[in-house]
């Protein structure tokens, strides 16, 4: 059964290297990074509606689902580089998500998706012509929603405990923060 998302509701993105990082580092502007158009016209990413995963370790578990799939796909590379790893998840609440800025629409929606309930469908439907304007909306769009996510809440999945190429492990917590803001307390002090 599909839910209406409400305004108060939270919605989580899973943070996975490297598609989030560069240089090593997790950035704004690669937490969302939305590719070509689908054939409905739209470029899509995914997140996690908290009302239906309502614990940390839910979203957790989604995430390293989502890195065990990324690894199949490629065949699962040995640990390093080419290996994806769940490195935790952002927050925000619904209600202070963009829907649309100057040539771009935004719509978010629970769709259930590879088994996961808690699926949300992030849609981003450029409105301008021309390939260079359509790359730069996407990139603006992707900016705008990363703006409005909280701190990062670390993780290691279990099967990467013993991964010394793990990012956590290699750079620790501060190849999370973004953009100088600080990590939760606990992992700071």
């Amino acid at each position: 059964m599909i839910v209406e998302i409400q305004e108060e509701d939270v919605i989580s993105r899973c943070i996975v290297y490297d598609n989030a990082f560069e240089n090593d580092v997790h950035v704004d502007s690669f937490l969302w990074r939305f590719g070509p158009a689908k054939e409905d016209g739209a470029s899509h990413e995914s997140a996690v509606l908290r009302r239906l995963a309502p614990e940390d370790s839910d979203v957790h578990h989604i995430g390293c689902g989502i890195a065990v799939k990324k690894n199949e796909r490629k065949n699962n590379p040995p640990p390093g580089k080419k290996r994806k790893y769940y490195c935790g998840f952002r927050s925000s609440c619904f209600g202070s998500l963009p829907k649309s800025g100057d040539g771009y629409l935004i719509d978010i929606k629970h769709l259930p998706e590879d088994g996961v309930y808690a699926h949300v469908d992030v849609a981003l439907t450029i409105t301008v012509e021309g390939k260079s304007a359509r790359a730069n909306r996407r990139t603006e769009a992707g900016l705008a929603l990363a703006e409005q996510f909280g701190p990062p809440v670390p993780h290691r999945c279990e099967c990467d405990l013993e991964d010394e190429h793990h990012p956590l492990q290699v750079w620790g917590v501060k190849c999370l923060a973004t953009d100088g803001e600080v990590l939760w307390p606990a992992l700071t002090s």
